[in-house]
């Protein structure tokens, strides 16, 4: 505390005066200055039973003070302060500080002692009001623990049981973020959070899945670190690194994926002496991959793509394996086929009147024929553009459809 922080205090009192030994001795300086958490002032060193040459300033809190009483010394009455004084180099010091020639002593040691009792008795009172608050806390910490992981517990055992696969984004206590195939094989979205009484599920339908598939790559790139060395002489500075870096995180706001380069580069000074420039080059390894799930939206009205972290795909490929893209694609081209073979090779034979003459019946004949025809081979243009058939599918279906004229 400096002498600016006491004008902050309200002084309870003070004393300013000064003492001589006795007719022709020495005269010292002594001060009191009493505020609520401390006294300062100047005073005697009492050390052995003697009084010190000089006057000495003294800054005592009330917890250093151990005895405040009355001494004569070399004929005169004075008050002692013993107080403990730490240091650097010693702990627990004792000092004793002399206030000689001051009247009515008794008056000012009750004053020193009620002063130092009401600072004990707040000190105290503090302490009390602190545990209190700190007991309430943890009694609160406690109650909020148990809140939270109630809330947790019941959110979780409501959608998972034994025998749900589940795939963790992330967890820690009373909070989790995760994957899990219901017993309806939808794919679920669950969060949830005890400690904010927070769950949110969403729900993709096992049929409203189109396929999931791997994205994006693996990349290296070389991370390159120089230092120089010297022989009889002092370098500084003389480093530079190229770094790449790449993260990851999770979904509600925990999954993205970033990537960087950092470039720096410091010129080393040196002395005129022999020095060696090393550099040393080590690849890093950068994994882009993801998993992508596509499937089709109630609400937009079209098919659209989340990205799931590249672990994942095992989880979906245990649990969703007709789901997977070359599956469904090799599905998808499959029933293309058989639908453009069933349609020519099924085609209804139009109902014509049995009264109707017979040009009439084959030129109606002749007409519907060559539409339907026309429409067939628009098909299969069509599958074969969009890459539904290859050539060799496409070049059978033609086949057969010219085997109907």
């Amino acid at each position: 505390m400096s002498w600016n922080d006491y004008d902050m205090e309200k002084a309870i009192d003070r004393y300013y005066g000064d003492y001589k030994r006795g007719i022709f001795g020495k005269k010292y300086t002594i001060g009191l200055f009493i505020y609520p958490s401390r006294i300062y002032g100047t005073g005697i060193l009492f050390e052995d039973g003697k009084l010190d040459g000089v006057s000495t300033s003294y800054d005592i809190t009330y917890m250093a003070i151990r005895k405040i009483y009355e001494e004569k010394i070399d004929g005169d009455m004075g008050i002692i302060i013993e107080y403990v004084k730490d240091s650097v180099v010693v702990r627990n010091n004792i000092l004793k500080i002399a206030l000689m020639g001051i009247e009515d002593r008794a008056k000012w040691i009750r004053l020193l002692e009620e002063t130092k009792k009401t600072l004990l008795d707040k000190n105290m009172e503090a302490e009390v009001q602190k545990k209190e608050i700190e007991e309430k806390e943890r009694l609160q910490l406690e109650e909020d623990e148990r809140k939270a992981s109630q809330f947790y517990l019941d959110c979780y055992n409501f959608h998972i049981d034994e025998d749900t696969p589940i795939y963790n984004l992330y967890q820690e206590k009373n909070r989790v973020a995760l994957i899990y195939i219901a017993k309806d094989k939808s794919l679920n979205f669950l969060k949830i959070d005890g400690y904010n009484q927070e769950e949110s599920n969403g729900v993709i339908p096992f049929e409203k899945i189109h396929y999931y598939e791997k994205a994006g790559n693996i990349h290296y790139v070389t991370d390159i670190h120089g230092t120089y060395s010297s022989y009889g002489g002092s370098v500084t500075g003389g480093s530079y690194s190229k770094l790449a870096t790449a993260g990851g995180g999770l979904l509600f706001g925990m999954m993205g994926m970033a990537a960087g380069a950092l470039l720096t580069y410091k010129a080393a000074k040196t002395e005129a002496v022999a020095t060696n420039f090393q550099i040393d080059s080590d690849a890093k390894k950068i994994d882009e991959r993801s998993v992508m799930l596509n499937f089709y939206s109630d609400l937009k009205r079209q098919y659209i793509d989340i990205e799931l972290p590249n672990d994942c795909y095992n989880f979906l490929q245990t649990h969703l394996a007709e789901k997977r893209y070359n599956i469904v694609l090799e599905l998808e081209k499959k029933a293309a086929v058989e639908q453009a073979s069933g349609q020519i090779e099924n085609r209804e034979t139009p109902q014509i009147s049995s009264n109707a003459p017979v040009e009439a019946i084959s030129a109606h004949q002749g007409e519907d024929s060559m539409e339907s025809f026309k429409q067939k081979v628009n098909k299969l243009k069509m599958l074969k553009e969009s890459g539904i058939l290859t050539e060799e599918e496409f070049n059978i279906e033609k086949a057969k459809l010219l085997d109907t004229i």
